[in-house]
């Protein structure tokens, strides 16, 4: 275990999920940096926006609110104060309006400098709000805004702001220590260590706890049910139960058939190695036609890597992704479908050195990974073509490796596809199998059909997930002998 935090250059940002328990009680997990984090909890952000609900698409304004009491919705405000005696308006300021004068209050609210991020309690007036371009330099409002209209007819009566849930860690002599700025909230609170070798522990026991009939149907649906109380288990281990990404000393990594296994603490105190990929895209080499070439001893150097993304271990739906698409999950984790699904490139992998600045890397050893600015420059549909023709077998048998129900795809790698594979108007035959198929585009009109084909049983290759360090050994053990008898 490591004793001290290193902050590299760059670094993943913690993260926070909804859980529900045994007894329907509503939780919230900050994992912090290293998790492990489950693959279906939402990336980069932090308590304070799941308090009241979870903005599931900011830019077409969709909220699922969660129906608070009113003794829960006191419990995550500050206590209120005046508009008068408010320092500074901007993000994530509470109001609350004299209902009487509501429909005032909406109608300057339509104002394009003012905007109701959401409404908290319609019935006591109280809305968050975004009231940054109403204000001055020094966050006091404007002479002529909505903002100083409200205030100054009494719309507004009161400003709430609300708590910070920062929680944190260090290391102390052997042992973990936790702290946190905040006094109480209406959910159990647990807090991830910064060590991914070391268990949660909860950070706040509510007096009204939320329940999971106060969630929206959505949230219900999305929430990490967790088989324990939470009354009574101060801490578990979450990646038990749900597939996670967690980030461990490479000495207590290991890849075992393609997927990667990390050594993490279960609930009981004991170790295991639990599976935290189902496909690494690094096994890559053993079926690159360039690793002679470059004489590569591991697939980690010289090229472009296409990131594979994965919301289960046990995916039915197989999203083919566009080569050069950003580094993050093209669906959201809440889409009924995307939650079944497995996104993989034609190839994981770009084996081509190419020049970088005054220098060309076509007969030298590249030390670092190829950017996709620079892989653009060089690699256009003729290349990644020929490029999938030597290397397609990767690919064929990732496809068989799960056996998935539909397969779901773009224009851009169907024409790519279509120069091994036979592809028909709703069928493509990978591997002398035949697999619905459906462009990307061809998706909601769809939905019912490739919804139906997701919630099939998994029916591809069984990957043990949780291995005891003992079963470990063993599997080593006879990986080792395998590749030694070939």
């Amino acid at each position: 275990m490591k004793t001290d935090k290193e902050y590299p250059a760059t670094h993943s940002m913690s993260t926070a999920w909804y859980m529900v328990d045994e007894d329907g009680n509503v939780g919230i997990m900050d994992f912090n940096e290293n998790g492990p984090a489950p693959l279906l909890a939402d990336p980069q952000i932090c308590i304070e926006d799941l308090v009241y609900g979870y903005e599931a698409e900011y830019k077409n304004k969709i909220f699922w609110p969660i129906a608070l009491t009113d003794d829960q919705i006191d419990d995550i405000m500050e206590k209120p104060h005046s508009p008068e005696d408010e320092n500074y308006w901007g993000f994530n300021t509470i109001i609350q309006i004299d209902i009487k004068k509501e429909v005032d209050f909406l109608k300057l609210a339509e104002d394009k400098n003012f905007e109701i991020e959401y409404c908290i309690s319609k019935r006591r007036g109280l809305y968050l709000i975004d009231a940054y371009d109403c204000t001055n330099n020094n966050g006091k409002p404007k002479v002529h805004s909505v903002l100083k209209s409200m205030i100054d007819n009494k719309i507004i009566i009161n400003v709430y702001k609300k708590k910070d849930f920062d929680l944190d860690d260090d290391w102390n002599n052997g042992d973990i220590i936790h702290t946190k700025e905040f006094s109480s909230a209406p959910y159990f609170i647990f807090h991830q260590p910064y060590w991914a070798g070391a268990l949660p522990k909860c950070m706040n026991v509510p007096q009204n706890p939320v329940k999971i009939n106060q969630l929206p149907l959505d949230l219900q649906r999305t929430a990490l049910k967790i088989p324990v109380k939470f009354s009574e288990n101060c801490t578990f281990q979450i990646a038990e139960w749900y597939p996670s990404n967690a980030s461990v000393d490479n000495d207590n990594i290991i890849v075992v058939d393609n997927c990667k296994y990390a050594l993490l603490p279960l609930s009981n105190g004991t170790q295991a190695y639990i599976n935290t990929s189902i496909i690494e895209e690094q096994c890559f080499i053993n079926y690159c036609s360039q690793r002679a070439i470059y004489e590569c001893d591991d697939c980690t150097k010289h090229c472009y890597s296409s990131e594979i993304r994965c919301y289960t271990n046990r995916p039915t739906v197989l999203f083919i992704k566009n080569i050069f698409d950003e580094r993050i999950y093209p669906m959201s984790f809440t889409d009924t479908i995307a939650r079944f699904g497995i996104w993989l490139p034609i190839v994981p992998r770009i084996p081509i050195k190419i020049p970088i600045g005054p220098h060309v890397l076509s007969n030298s050893k590249y030390e670092g990974d190829v950017s996709e600015s620079d892989i653009k420059k060089h690699i256009n549909i003729g290349i990644l073509k020929e490029l999938f023709q030597k290397n397609y077998k990767w690919f064929e048998d990732s496809v068989k490796r799960f056996n998935p129900y539909v397969i779901i795809l773009e224009n851009s790698e169907k024409n790519i596809l279509k120069t091994i594979f036979q592809i028909e108007k709703n069928q493509i035959i990978i591997g002398g199998q035949a697999f619905p198929m459906f462009m990307k585009s061809e998706l909601e009109e769809n939905r019912a059909e490739i919804e139906h084909l997701a919630q099939q049983p998994y029916r591809g290759k069984e990957i043990p997930y949780i291995i005891s360090v003992e079963e470990m050994e063993q599997l080593k053990k006879a990986e080792k002998c395998c590749k030694s008898k070939h």
